[in-house]
C-alpha cells in the first residue's frame, strides 16, 4: 500500500516538473527579445514584437528587418530605435507645438526613439557666453546655442554617438535601408567595409560627422573615391534638386547607361544646413572646442563646413562623410511661408500652401502618414512620372552600393 502510494506521488511529481519545464521553454520562445535566427551577427539582439501586441511602428520596422537584415551583414544595429546611434536628439522651440506634433508622429510611425531638446531664444543668450568675435543675428545665435547644448551633453555624459534632427526634418519611408548603405559607404571610405573588426558603431569608428541632412555639399578636392548606389528610387530627380553646391554626377547621369537615380557617399570638404546630422563623441569634442572655446563667428552649419575642409586645429582633422542627394529633407507646413523658419522672421505674404509638402525626398514619411496609419506597404511618390504613383516598400529599399574610383 505504501509502495503504491509512493509510486503515485513520484509519478505526479515527475509530471509537474515536466510541465514546468515545458512552460518555461514556451515562455522563452514567446519572448519579444529574440535574435533573428538568420541574423549575421548572433551577438546583436533584434526586438521582435509579439504578434498579439504589434504597434503601427513595429509593423513597419519588422517588415524592414525581414527584408534587409539578412543581406546587410553586421548592419542590424541600424534597424534599432536609434538608427544604430546611442541617442537621437531633436531641437525644437517649446512654443512650436505644431512642429513637435509632426515630428513625434513621424518618429513613432518610423519606430524612432528620441529626446526632445528645447530650442534657445538667441536674444536671451548672455553676450559673455558667446565665443570671442561672434556677432550673429539672434536667430542664428539661438540655433547655434541649442545644438551646442546637445553637443555639450554628449561630451559631459560620454554619449558615444548621436543623431541630431531639427524639428522640421522629414525622411523617406525607407530611411533605415538608406542609412545601412551610408554605413557601408562610410566603412569603405575608411578602408574597413566589413564589420569583422567589431567597430563601436555600425558606421565605423573613423568618422566625426555624418552629414545626412544638408542642403548643399561638395566633395573634397583630390579625393576620387565614391560609394555609388545605383537605381535608388529614393533619389530626387536632377531637375528638382535645389543644392547650390553639389558633386558632379556626369559620370553616372549621362551616356548610354545613364542613371538619374544614383546616390553617392563621399568625403566632403564643405556643407550647409543642418536638417539632420550625426556626431561621434570624438566629433562632439571637436565641435565643442572649435565652436565654443575658440574665436568663432559663423552660423553652426557654416562652421561645420569649414571644419570638414580645414579641420579643427593643427594636427586635428574633422572627418566628415556625406551622401548626395541628402537622405534627410524637410517638411513645410500648410499656411504662409513665415511658418517654416524659426531662425529668420519672414513677413506674411499672399503665398499660402493649403497643404504641407516635403522637400528633397521622394517617398516622405510626412506625406505618407495616412498610409502608415493604415499599415499599408505601398507609398505615394512625390515624383510619379519617375517612380510611378506608388511603390512597394520592398522596392523602395532595394538599392545596393559599391565602391568606385574616378578617373
Amino acid at each position: 500500500m505504501i509502495s503504491n502510494r509512493s509510486a503515485i506521488v513520484g509519478t505526479t511529481t515527475l509530471f509537474v516538473i515536466i510541465c514546468l519545464l515545458v512552460l518555461q521553454n514556451t515562455s522563452r520562445l514567446g519572448s519579444s527579445d529574440n535574435s533573428l535566427s538568420s541574423s549575421p551577427d548572433a551577438s546583436i539582439k533584434i526586438h521582435t514584437p509579439q504578434q498579439g501586441h504589434r504597434t503601427l511602428s513595429d509593423f513597419t520596422s519588422t517588415f524592414l528587418k525581414d527584408y534587409n537584415t539578412r543581406k546587410l551583414k553586421g548592419n542590424a544595429r541600424i534597424y534599432n530605435e536609434t538608427l544604430g546611434f546611442e541617442k537621437i536628439f531633436v531641437v525644437s522651440l517649446p512654443e512650436r507645438s505644431d512642429k513637435r506634433d509632426a515630428f513625434s508622429l513621424q518618429a513613432r510611425l518610423s519606430n524612432l526613439d528620441f529626446v526632445m531638446v528645447d530650442g534657445v531664444n538667441g536674444a536671451e543668450v548672455s553676450a559673455k557666453a558667446l565665443p570671442y568675435t561672434m556677432n550673429l543675428k539672434a536667430g542664428q545665435v539661438g540655433c547655434w546655442r541649442a545644438e551646442m547644448n546637445i553637443i555639450q551633453e554628449m561630451v559631459a555624459s560620454n554619449i558615444q554617438s548621436a543623431m541630431i534632427f531639427e524639428d522640421d526634418a522629414d525622411w523617406d519611408v525607407g530611411l533605415r535601408a538608406q542609412m545601412a548603405e551610408l554605413a557601408r559607404g562610410a566603412r569603405w571610405l575608411s578602408g574597413k567595409e566589413t564589420e569583422d573588426g567589431h567597430p563601436r558603431s555600425p558606421y565605423g569608428d573613423d568618422w566625426d560627422l555624418l552629414w545626412v541632412g544638408h542642403c548643399s555639399t561638395r566633395p573634397r578636392s583630390g579625393d576620387n573615391r565614391r560609394w555609388v548606389i545605383p537605381k535608388d528610387p529614393t533619389v530626387t530627380p536632377p531637375d528638382h534638386r535645389r543644392e547650390f553646391e553639389k558633386p558632379s554626377m556626369e559620370k553616372w547621369e549621362t551616356g548610354p547607361n545613364a542613371d538619374n537615380q544614383t546616390r553617392l557617399v563621399f568625403v566632403p570638404e564643405w556643407g550647409s544646413c543642418t536638417a539632420a546630422y550625426a556626431l561621434s563623441l570624438r566629433g562632439a569634442q571637436k565641435m565643442l572646442y572649435r565652436q565654443s572655446l575658440m574665436p568663432f563667428n559663423n552660423p553652426i552649419d557654416d562652421g561645420m563646413g569649414h571644419m570638414c575642409g580645414g579641420g579643427v586645429a593643427e594636427g586635428v582633422p574633422f572627418n566628415c562623410i556625406a551622401p548626395f542627394p541628402a537622405i534627410v529633407g524637410v517638411s513645410r507646413p500648410a499656411g504662409g511661408a513665415n511658418r517654416a523658419s524659426d531662425i529668420e522672421d519672414r513677413p506674411q505674404d499672399d503665398n499660402v500652401d493649403i497643404s504641407s509638402h516635403s522637400e528633397g525626398l521622394v517617398f516622405p514619411v510626412r506625406q505618407n502618414i495616412d498610409r502608415l496609419l493604415r499599415q499599408e506597404m505601398e507609398f505615394v511618390s512625390e515624383f510619379p512620372d519617375v517612380t510611378g504613383a506608388k511603390l512597394h516598400l520592398a522596392n523602395i529599399t532595394s538599392a545596393r552600393g559599391h565602391g568606385e574610383y574616378l578617373d
